[in-house]
């Protein structure tokens, strides 16, 4: 049942904000949360409160939180360690029912911090205010056009959602996630935390991914419960890291986070049908995966190959990973198998190569592709294609074969592209259809063992 709250719209959508201190300059280079949120074209009042200069960034400044006028729903705090607790407490007492701490120098970092985050706690949410931070870039909402950051970002949106506890994750999205459609960084989570970033996300429409990134998870219980009713919507990729020794003490010393025992953690994300990954590519792969491509209802796998040597190495990908070669229906095979030479018959993996010298590689193509996906016994194929200049593709393209065939069958088909040309072929190959092209063939097969693992969790706890 989608969660309807007041502090999700009061931090990604508000209708007014105050900045308390955002820096004197503005313009290009000057890392100015207010000039990024008027290019994102936020439609909502923009307050800036500065007790020494008049304005900033074209908008008039007001000397106090509390000489404001009229209600605010979100404040972005950025000012020295030692007066937040102040500022907090100057908010909740104007009305200000979300705040957002940038800075640095709390829990992570010494004793002192330690406590002033306890004391801005106490300001806070005894007047319902709620905090997210510190230590945080804070929210990006490319669908409402709001951010607080102090970073650049571009604003695109792309229906995946990012919950972190690192301004890593927004800064370099498109590198670890393939976008950031909302993203919620919930830095040292000294009230806002990743469950509630989780809930809050879960439930978006817009949203058909959720990328996770955590350096400690508390309210276990809790996590689990919503975790699980997140992911029977929508697929929740999670790379927890701190899981070495000196990766969980980095993590204390990052986001003042405790990283947990891992074995328990990775036993939580299974039950709750979580996708843990363990490198930054196969986030990046999953997500656009699940965007993509049609659900992996099993592991059942046909193989397309110009190559022997590549459906050897996918063989073992597979096995590896949990996924198995399809056992391909003969009767289903008599097109493509009238196309081999008589010395070779059709099976999986099927090089295709020989056949293809013979009749072309558009014809063999698509009449091996069509009959593996019209097979019952196949539940996802893995194609490998070659990225040959122009003057050669005309004899060995098989781009709009796999294009087309993409559209028409609800079937997950990954595509590994290789020669000289490869990236070209593999950008010709993404602007149609809904195959997806991987830089490995081992890319390829996680993508889909991890989809066939998520689908088979959510069938049998539907």
């Amino acid at each position: 049942m989608p969660v309807e709250s007041l502090y999700k719209t009061l931090f990604l959508d508000p209708r007014s904000v105050v900045f308390v201190g955002a820096p004197r300059k503005s313009g290009p280079g000057s890392l100015n949360p207010v000039d990024n949120l008027r290019s994102w074209g936020y439609k909502g009042t923009i307050h800036i409160v500065h007790p020494h200069v008049s304005q900033i960034a074209g908008v008039n400044t007001a000397p106090s939180v509390s000489s404001l006028k009229g209600p605010v729903d979100l404040g972005i705090i950025a000012t020295p360690r030692d007066t937040i607790p102040g500022i907090v407490r100057e908010c909740a007492l104007k009305g200000i029912r979300a705040l957002i701490v940038t800075n640095q120098g709390f829990a992570e970092a010494d004793s002192k911090g330690k406590e002033l985050q306890r004391q801005m706690i106490e300001a806070a949410l005894p007047m319902g205010t709620r905090i997210l931070g510190p230590n945080t870039l804070g929210v990006s909402n490319s669908f409402d056009r709001f951010t607080s950051s102090f970073m650049p970002l571009d604003r695109e949106e792309v229906p995946v959602g990012v919950v972190c506890q690192s301004g890593v994750f927004f800064v370099g999205s498109s590198q670890l996630t393939g976008g950031l459609g909302i993203g919620i960084d919930v830095g040292n989570e000294c009230d806002i935390g990743l469950t509630d970033a989780m809930e809050w996300l879960g439930y978006d429409q817009r949203l058909k991914a959720l990328a996770i990134h955590a350096e400690g998870i508390s309210e276990g219980k809790r996590f689990l419960d919503v975790a699980a009713e997140v992911s029977l919507r929508i697929p929740i990729i999670a790379m927890k890291t701190g899981r070495s020794p000196l990766g969980a003490l980095a993590a204390s010393s990052h986001s003042g986070s405790l990283a947990g025992h891992d074995r328990i953690v990775a036993a939580v994300m299974r039950k709750a049908g979580i996708i843990r990954v363990d490198e930054t590519q196969d986030m990046l792969d999953l997500v656009g995966g699940f965007l993509r491509l049609p659900p992996m209802k099993g592991r059942r796998v046909a193989v397309i190959t110009l190559t022997g040597a590549g459906g050897i190495i996918l063989l073992d990908t597979m096995n590896l990973w949990g996924l198995v070669p399809a056992k391909l229906d003969q009767n289903s095979l008599e097109t493509v198998h009238d196309l081999f030479p008589p010395w070779m018959a059709a099976c999986n993996p099927m090089d295709i190569w020989p056949a293809l010298m013979k009749n072309g590689m558009q014809k063999v193509y698509g009449i091996a592709l069509r009959d593996v996906l019209n097979d019952t016994n196949v539940d996802g194929v893995i194609c490998l294609a070659l990225g040959l200049d122009r003057k050669h593709q005309r004899y060995f393209s098989s781009v709009e074969e796999i294009q087309n065939l993409s559209l028409e069958f609800s079937k997950p088909i990954v595509v590994w592209v290789y020669g000289p040309q490869a990236e070209e072929v593999r950008s010709q190959m993404n602007q149609h259809g809904r195959a997806m092209t991987v830089p490995s063939l081992e890319r390829g097969a996680k993508v889909l063992a991890r989809m066939a693992q998520y689908e088979m969790w959510r069938q049998r706890t539907k």
